[in-house]
């Protein structure tokens, strides 16, 4: 869907593991009567399905694209085994030693093949969780960054943004979604969900160098279930720091609300194991000891949906499509009417990405803007 909706507009690479595999994105486009002829398919072994998380863009201040080389611990991946295992050091050690895809190094790889600079970060983080204004400003998840750099207090880690080429200015939001937390987690009661943590691209959006876009739960919404009246109580507290915040200019930024989809939920049975592979599979080794899951348990998960984990190409937006999930369509018609107006002479196309929901990610996720050098 992705391929379709971006094909008429801009020239698409498309990252894949090896031949074997193309061969396999090639029937499927076939099958879906897309022309592949105009794809360029890229292989490296270490291809993740999530590829924004593994690079970030930017443009220097002579307006040429380089890359931006963050360490990568596969979304937080020790500090979440920390956490689950307090107190038993060799679980925690087994599960620390866990790396996932090697796409630590896809951003290097992406500059040399790419032929452009990269500036290398002392700071580990995903481009999921790196929003800015494309002139000096940097929204940031305090507790996203703090899980990825443990190590460091929030003035170093601002220290360090602030080394980044062209930030002059951050600005700390307290929290992410709810339903986004650390990997698999409880989220409240028996609701439970596969995120990242926080990242930005689910709740907080830059439509132009002013304009904040920000997900919002409505009261009727906040009655009807648990995890949105949590979700509600975090949007207002962004609500509150963003309406307070200025640009670099220290002009007033302007938040306009997004209303959340309806809550997407699934029953799950935690399994007496799972396997090694990247799998549906819950277990109770993934939560901690003090809320004593039971294999055999049942719980609801609860996916990262959101407005905001949309695709700004070439004269199109791509946004999440819901209504297939339960969300009304006078709600999406109310979004699509907020985007409309954040992104005017821009194309608005639904697209449905809820199956990677489930897996915390979106269409956002699986896509990555390589700038135009204005040089």
């Amino acid at each position: 869907d992705l391929v379709q909706a971006l094909l008429p507009y801009v020239p698409l690479r498309m990252l894949v593991r090896d031949a074997a595999d193309e061969s396999q994105a090639r029937a499927l486009l076939q099958r879906r009567r897309i022309d592949a002829d105009p794809i360029q398919f890229v292989h490296d072994e270490r291809a993740p399905y999530f590829v924004r998380d593994a690079a970030v863009f930017g443009l220097d201040g002579d307006g040429r694209p380089f890359i931006v080389d963050f360490k990568w611990t596969y979304y937080g991946w020790t500090s979440w085994c920390r956490r689950i295992f307090r107190g038993n050091s060799r679980r925690n050690e087994e599960c620390g030693r866990v790396a996932g895809p090697g796409a630590g190094n896809l951003d290097q790889w992406l500059a040399d093949r790419l032929g452009m600079p990269s500036f290398r970060s002392h700071l580990a983080a995903e481009g999921g969780g790196v929003e800015v204004n494309g002139q000096g400003v940097l929204i940031a998840n305090t507790s996203l960054w703090q899980s990825r750099n443990p190590e460091l207090s929030q003035a170093k880690i601002e220290a360090e943004l602030l080394r980044l080429p062209g930030i002059r200015k951050v600005i700390w939001l307290p929290h992410g979604l709810a339903h986004d937390p650390l990997h698999r987690g409880t989220i409240t009661g028996p609701y439970v969900g596969w995120g990242t943590g926080g990242h930005t691209d689910e709740f907080v959006r830059f439509a132009d160098a002013r304009t904040v876009l920000l997900a919002s739960v409505d009261e009727a919404e906040a009655r009807r279930h648990p995890v949105a009246r949590l979700n509600r109580f975090r949007m207002r507290m962004n609500f509150d720091v963003l309406k307070a915040s200025t640009d670099q200019n220290g002009q007033a930024l302007r938040v306009v609300q997004v209303p959340l989809p309806n809550v997407m939920e699934r029953p799950v049975v935690l399994a007496s194991h799972a396997d090694t592979s990247f799998s549906e599979q819950w277990t109770a080794a993934s939560f901690p000891d003090r809320e004593r899951r039971r294999n055999g348990e049942t719980v609801q998960q609860v996916a990262t949906s959101s407005y905001l984990n949309y695709v700004v190409a070439n004269k199109v937006v791509l946004v999440p499509d819901y209504v297939p999930h339960g969300t009304p369509a006078a709600r999406q018609a109310q979004v699509q009417q907020i985007f409309e107006a954040a992104f005017p002479g821009r194309r608005i196309q639904f697209v449905d990405a809820g199956h990677t929901n489930w897996f915390g990610g979106g269409a956002h996720c699986a896509t990555l803007n390589q700038p135009l050098s204005k040089a």
